[in-house]
């Protein structure tokens, strides 16, 4: 690991604003940093905007589709569910942002939520349109009214691969109503980076867990508060029932179903022991409302 290193203006930096970082990781193919201010890790250098969402316009959806489409994320979309519907009542109106072809919009709208999605992937959002989901052009975020006013807006694993998360953050916050909530899903970079050594000690390809971002709480925090959130909630996140299937390797199945049934069990023991304090499973949820309501 190296010293803390100034950034240039050509070049960039922390999403926070920092332009100070040090080296953290490299993976084979991957360089990672640190931001000394708000201890977001991030891809140096990374791709620009353009770069990034022409990927996950025309070919995200081939390369990932079937993955995201397959009830081994069920257990994901289903935790988010119940984080938003915990912050109401009555179903309301729901806007997911990143919403592939709508499985979490179907658990919504089966529960009488009113859903409309925004999606990069062309093949994933005509998938999501086709099944009755109000679809929100994906430029209508950057418009000073927003995508309109939802009682929640949810960003389920969306934030590692944006280009900047502070500004989806600031467009996510336009969108809620007076009082609606905001639910994150992110990846958990204090469980990620802990479990490098192990990952490759069983023949893991870690360079996967790692995305143009990875957060902590503290980082996703920062990014939260800066876009006029306040932070109302944290937990771990219910992991995906993973590479389960019989399309994938025997081992890929074995050591993924050793590891779930031994890390949630203790992730939510330790949550429950430290009241809420230690949030370690490989991902997290974070809740927040806009600055002072209540």
């Amino acid at each position: 690991m190296t010293g803390v290193k100034a950034c240039t203006t050509a070049e960039l930096g922390c999403p926070c604003g920092s332009r100070a970082w040090f080296d953290l990781f490299r993976t084979p193919t991957r360089r990672y940093v640190r931001c000394s201010a708000c201890d977001l890790v991030f891809l140096y250098p990374r791709q620009g905007r353009g770069v990034v969402e022409g990927y996950f316009r025309s070919a995200y959806d081939g390369d990932y589709g079937a993955a995201e489409a397959s009830d081994d994320r069920m257990p994901v979309f289903e935790s988010v569910f119940e984080y938003v519907s915990a912050s109401r009542r009555t179903p309301g109106s729901v806007l997911d942002i990143g919403c592939g072809d709508g499985e979490f919009l179907h658990l919504c709208r089966s529960a009488g939520w009113a859903c409309a999605g925004i999606e990069l992937s062309q093949g994933a959002a005509a998938r999501a349109a086709k099944r009755g989901f109000t679809m929100v052009p994906p430029q209508a975020l950057e418009q000073p009214d927003g995508a309109g006013s939802f009682d929640a807006v949810t960003l389920i694993n969306v934030l590692e691969h944006v280009a900047d998360p502070l500004v989806m953050l600031r467009q996510a916050a336009r969108a809620l109503s007076r009082d609606g909530v905001l639910v994150v899903r992110a990846t958990n970079g204090s469980f990620h980076l802990a479990m490098r050594a192990p990952a490759r000690w069983i023949g893991s390809r870690h360079d996967q867990a790692f995305h143009w971002y990875l957060y902590t709480a503290r980082a996703l925090r920062n990014l939260m508060d800066k876009a006029g959130l306040a932070v109302i909630g944290l937990r771990n996140s219910t992991p995906s029932r993973g590479p389960v299937s019989p399309a994938h390797p025997v081992w890929s199945r074995v050591k993924w179903t050793i590891s779930r049934g031994l890390l949630w069990p203790a992730a939510q023991g330790l949550f429950a022991v430290t009241g809420g304090r230690m949030v370690c499973a490989p991902s997290f949820e974070m809740a927040a409302r806009k600055r002072g309501v209540r």
